[in-house]
């Protein structure tokens, strides 16, 4: 039996949560059962080298020769050009992930009856205002047409799925929920490495606690409420050395700089950049903090409880408190603000042994729940039927 054909598409390999799980769903694609393609629009992104060597890879910003346009003429160019590949490899199935690629992925497959399948990895209602750019009405339609003419459409997690369904105004339960995959065996790997930063090494004449956080460096994400919290819980607790490593990079560097200069926080408050063994950081963490303002299905938060960190994040309206069941598995404090911020980490400074106990919890719940064998058997599941359709 021949293998099916599978054009995976996305944006870029940046770090982010998309990105990370495309690359996980390409390491652990059953290759006796598929054969695996990327589209990209951008070849950019430190992910990149981490794709499978078994797995050709193109993009659009490569292939196309011709003159560059504003966005709503090139985003025609894109489709023509998806469409193009998919008809290259004989294609037996398109999948994309993140709304800006199921505009082109699902035009793309839908236009050439290839079986597409386009997953919704953020909740869109806080989401697509921020990130779809321009003619947001036109393209708010048009995904709206390509989620119902989808073979599959699927979310990372149930509240994405709802709120997708009723702002894209789609049928209930249309849209199917698989979780994002943990490979615990990367996971244990990395987290073994030690962290060679100050963050880490530094000496100190008093106790330490270390928190972490990761992400796009953009308002979004909450960076500037956190290192606001830092500040006022040293002056409030000066016994304890505070450290805050903030992980990634983006467009609000120099502003969040600005902040921990303004707080004179500069040798405690440090954002080394994109790590591409963030786990490590999140292992040597006494804290993860997720202070955003909106989530999809964090695989920050999921990366460090299978390490065995407390976690805190912020309770946006779909994901955080889907994986942490509304505090089970984690505390969750009220989205922007920055007393409830303070109180929930106060809670893990001031009482250490009640945290010690619900991260261990945590950690197996998610080593049992999110393997990447469990999650990867639906997801193939879903890409055999499509391709059966």
């Amino acid at each position: 039996m021949s293998r099916i054909r599978v054009v995976f598409g996305i944006g870029g390999l940046h770090g982010g949560g998309a990105e990370r799980q495309m690359i996980t769903v390409l390491q652990h694609l059953d290759r006796s059962l598929f054969q695996p393609f990327l589209y990209l629009v951008y070849r950019t992104g430190p992910l990149v080298r981490e794709v499978p060597e078994d797995v050709p890879v193109v993009a659009f910003d490569e292939r196309w020769q011709g003159a560059r346009w504003p966005g709503v003429f090139m985003h025609g160019r894109r489709v023509a050009d998806m469409k193009a590949y998919l008809a290259e490899v004989q294609a037996d199935v398109c999948y994309d992930r993140t709304f800006l690629m199921t505009l082109i992925a699902a035009e793309a497959a839908q236009a050439l009856n290839v079986p597409n399948v386009s997953t919704v990895v953020t909740e869109p209602g806080h989401a697509f205002p921020l990130l779809a750019g321009r003619f947001q009405n036109m393209k708010r339609r048009m995904l709206r047409r390509l989620y119902s003419n989808s073979t599959n459409v699927l979310a990372n997690s149930n509240g994405a799925a709802r709120a997708a369904e009723q702002f894209y105004g789609l049928t209930s339960d249309s849209i199917e929920t698989i979780y994002n995959a943990i490979d615990l065996e990367r996971i244990d790997r990395l987290s073994a490495v030690p962290v060679a930063h100050a963050w880490r090494v530094a000496e100190s004449t008093r106790p330490v606690f270390r928190i972490v956080t990761a992400g796009r460096l953009t308002t979004q994400k909450g960076f500037d409420l956190l290192i606001d919290a830092v500040a006022e819980i040293q002056k409030e607790r000066p016994a304890v050395e505070l450290r805050l490593a903030i992980l990634g990079e983006g467009v609000d560097r120099d502003n969040f700089q600005a902040k921990i200069n303004h707080h004179d926080l500069q040798t405690q408050v440090v954002m080394p950049g994109f790590m591409e063994n963030a786990v490590a950081w999140y292992h040597e963490a006494d804290l993860l903090v997720l202070p955003s303002l909106f989530e999809g299905f964090p695989n920050v938060l999921m990366e460090a409880m299978s390490c065995g960190t407390s976690v805190l994040s912020s309770d946006c309206p779909f994901g955080p408190a889907e994986l942490l069941e509304k505090g089970r598995w984690g505390q969750l404090c009220e989205v922007g603000s920055l007393m409830d911020l303070k109180r929930g980490m106060l809670r893990y400074i001031d009482q250490p042994g009640c945290a010690e106990s619900m991260a261990e919890d945590a950690k197996r719940h998610v080593r049992e729940t999110f393997g990447v064998s469990e999650i990867m058997s639906k997801l193939q599941r879903v890409l055999i039927e499509a391709a059966d359709r």
